[in-house]
């Protein structure tokens, strides 16, 4: 972590500090997370089959969330990276949320759009390292917009309209509208419905519904992924698409029963091209599987939590993963699959060591370099 990155860190936590004097704030709560990584790679996930290593400090966060009164509240978060020397700071989150509709929240600003049962926990909550494929691929993440929300009994249900920059900071990560494509902003619009028919305090079924369709602008989209290895490089990509829209589909489903954890996703992407271009379509899943010792992990309006541990000693949690990811159509792209073995040990509430192991194995890739895999470990520290 050299000079650089310590200054921004310390001017964003003391901007932070600076905007929680103000006494109109009813309750203020500042925090931070970071978290450090080290990989070992191979194979497919180096450039020319050859293997690497390398670590990063694979994000800094630090928030505010204050409570005006009893029905205002807002978040201001702020991500520190670095990375080849560079450090860059950027707003992850930024938004008001009003609850004086009686069941109805609204939240206005930028925030992740209601989509996916992984990629709606934070990243210091994800227990596997990384997110999955089709995850990372599809499922979008922050984007300005206002979202509706409601959460009667064990249900919730969120539904927003957000906005895609041109600017190239678009709202859909995965394959935004070009930079520099000046005809127009785009737009997009997302859902989600969660049921659990069983929530007992050590057992839950989870059950759930999303959705999305967003304007694409006729700009280009392509499909690209680094197959749950975060420091090596894009291995899964599409073919090429000028696309008018894209329509996004995810069921989600997921157990707790003790220990024992369940959980499980599809995804599928629609991409409609433009007037003489042929239209693409991608999908994939995954099926993830943990026994956690010595803890629980918390689980609110169809979104899970952190694991707290039990034990003055921690947590310790075993998991194993399979997940695929096809990006082939019109006779370009590859499909891939994921074998992931991980272990955590959540050492209390703040502190959490884990280590992963990634298999992967590539389809319609070239025979000399069509398989790979990875060795990661990570240092957490949330506060």
């Amino acid at each position: 972590m050299n000079k650089m990155f310590l200054r921004h860190f310390s001017m964003v936590a003391t901007g932070f500090s600076l905007l929680s004097i103000p006494p109109v704030f009813a309750d203020v709560q500042i925090g931070a997370k970071l978290l450090w990584d080290h990989s070992y790679y191979n194979g497919v996930h180096h450039s020319a089959g050859k293997s690497g290593s390398d670590n990063e400090i694979r994000l800094v966060r630090v928030y505010m969330k204050s409570k005006f009164d009893e029905h205002w509240e807002s978040m201001i978060q702020t991500q520190i990276t670095e990375h080849e020397g560079s450090t860059k700071t950027a707003w992850k989150e930024v938004f008001l949320k009003y609850n004086g509709l009686g069941p109805f929240d609204l939240t206005f600003g930028k925030r992740k759009e209601p989509f996916g049962l992984q990629m709606l926990v934070n990243a210091e909550r994800v227990l596997f390292l990384e997110r999955t494929m089709i995850s990372s691929a599809f499922a979008p993440e922050r984007s300005i917009g206002l979202t509706v929300s409601t959460y009667p009994g064990n249900t919730s249900a969120e539904l927003g309209v957000y906005s895609q920059s041109s600017s190239g900071n678009s709202s859909y990560s995965k394959g935004g509208p070009e930079a520099d494509n000046s005809e127009k902003d785009t737009y997009a619009v997302t859902g989600r419905v969660t049921f659990a028919p069983l929530r007992t305090e050590n057992s839950l079924i989870h059950l759930g519904l999303a959705g999305s369709y967003r304007d694409f602008g006729g700009n280009e989209f392509q499909v690209k992924d680094r197959a749950e290895v975060h420091l090596a490089q894009q291995i899964v990509t599409s073919g090429k698409t000028v696309a008018d829209n894209l329509n996004l589909l995810g069921v989600e489903a997921a157990a707790l029963f003790g220990p024992l954890s369940i959980q499980s996703e599809y995804m599928q992407l629609s991409v409609n091209a433009n007037e003489g271009a042929q239209d693409a379509k991608h999908d994939g899943y995954y099926a993830e599987l943990g026994f956690l010792i010595n803890g629980t992990r918390g689980y609110k309006n169809g979104k899970f939590g952190a694991v707290t541990p039990s034990s003055p000693y921690g947590a310790w949690q075993l998991m194993g993963r399979y997940s695929v990811l096809n990006a082939e159509d019109n006779n370009e792209g590859v499909q891939a699959e994921n074998i992931g073995l991980g272990l955590n040990w959540f050492a209390n509430k703040s502190v959490r060591i884990s280590a992963n192991y990634i298999l992967t194995q590539l389809d319609n890739a070239e025979p000399d370099n069509d398989d790979g895999d990875a060795f990661t470990i990570r240092f957490q520290y949330v506060f």
